[in-house]
């Protein structure tokens, strides 16, 4: 009898356990009180915590998000746009392992997120990063290629805006500290000073801005159109103009919806290179960009180009809501478009 009962309790001790750690990581974290860095060249934000769910966004690496809540090995983050979705937590870093003794209590194995505080956060931002600025994907090995000619182990791959430390550079190979902490080596010429770069895109003209970011979006012609997309390869209608805005030093808002309460309306026949056009019948549902002679580049099915004029070929015939300019008006609007070089999530809390 005495038995039974030691083992009754145990076993609801156990129960209490697991029910509090269930309970802790099923609640809301105080805004702002934890971070993250993302630790993939894309994270995948979904809109519920599970793999079948709807995409809603992406974030690139190197990126510092703020924790929201944590389900199971599932975090809700909210970007710097701002936007929130839920990603695995091994897209995040720092990571801590778990113990043989947790991992049977919780059933999670291997690693989970430890996240930051904000003090870790802010000496994470102030650390010497590099930022990805070549057009194709770079691998990251683990030894220099000079030292190890044959079987190369490669740590990861890096896309176009994601964000490293800086360690050192010698012989054209730049050795880079990813968000996880491990180190690598990438060709030095695949990046530039983060901070370096952010205050020379903010220096530049309104005209040579909306030049760079027509410029930039020409390059993802015939990327097919993906829901939720917003890096290289992997685009929706807003994650274009986003990200090419991003790329020229301007975050904005993520969705369409958003981006047309940015900068100031202009009519149409005012309409210049760099501005964005939005489309739908009574609300906006589709956003472009403008590359001057009224036409448009777009991620409608995939990166397209066409003409808003009738009788034009490739004439594209959705009904025009707003045109808006926000290169030169950042601080008009009813939401505001920031240079990088002044946003907290980049640069300082």
């Amino acid at each position: 009898m005495r038995n039974i009962l030691i083992i009754s309790i145990l076993s609801a001790a156990v129960i209490m356990q697991l029910s509090c750690r269930a309970h802790a990581q099923n609640t809301r974290i105080k805004d702002g009180t934890q971070w993250a860095v993302v630790n993939v060249s894309d994270a995948f934000m979904r809109e519920e915590p599970r793999y079948g769910s709807e995409c809603v966004s992406q974030t690139r690496m190197g990126t510092l998000v703020q924790v929201l809540e944590r389900k199971g090995y599932w975090v809700r983050i909210k970007t710097p746009e701002p936007y929130e979705g839920w990603v695995n937590e091994l897209a995040l870093a720092p990571t801590r392992e778990i113990k043989p003794a947790e991992q049977k209590q919780t059933r999670l194995y291997g690693a989970t997120l430890r996240t930051m505080t904000s003090g870790e956060a802010g000496k994470y931002l102030r650390a010497p990063k590099m930022i990805c600025t070549g057009a194709d994907p770079v691998k990251v090995f683990k030894a220099p290629p000079t030292d190890v000619p044959q079987g190369l182990e490669v740590l990861t791959t890096l896309l176009q805006g994601n964000i490293v430390r800086a360690k050192a550079g010698t012989g054209g190979m730049l050795e880079i500290v990813l968000p996880d902490g491990k180190t690598g080596f990438a060709p030095s010429s695949a990046f530039e000073d983060f901070s370096g770069w952010a205050e020379a895109e903010a220096a530049e003209s309104d005209e040579e801005k909306a030049a760079q970011i027509v410029s930039l979006a020409k390059t993802f012609l015939g990327v097919p159109y993906l829901w939720g997309g917003m890096s290289p390869g992997h685009f929706d209608c807003s994650g274009l103009t986003g990200f090419c805005f991003f790329m020229n030093g301007l975050l904005l808002p993520r969705d369409a919806s958003q981006q047309v309460k940015c900068g100031i309306e202009v009519p149409f026949d005012q309409m210049q290179a760099g501005d964005l056009v939005f489309f739908g019948d009574t609300s906006v549902g589709h956003v472009a960009l403008c590359i001057g002679d009224h036409k448009i580049i777009h991620a409608s099915q995939l990166v397209r180009i066409n003409s808003l004029l009738p009788g034009e070929p490739g004439y594209y015939g959705r009904n025009i809501l707003h045109i808006r300019r926000i290169i030169g008006h950042l601080e008009d609007g009813e939401l505001k478009a920031v240079k990088i070089k002044d946003s907290q999530h980049y640069n300082s809390l």
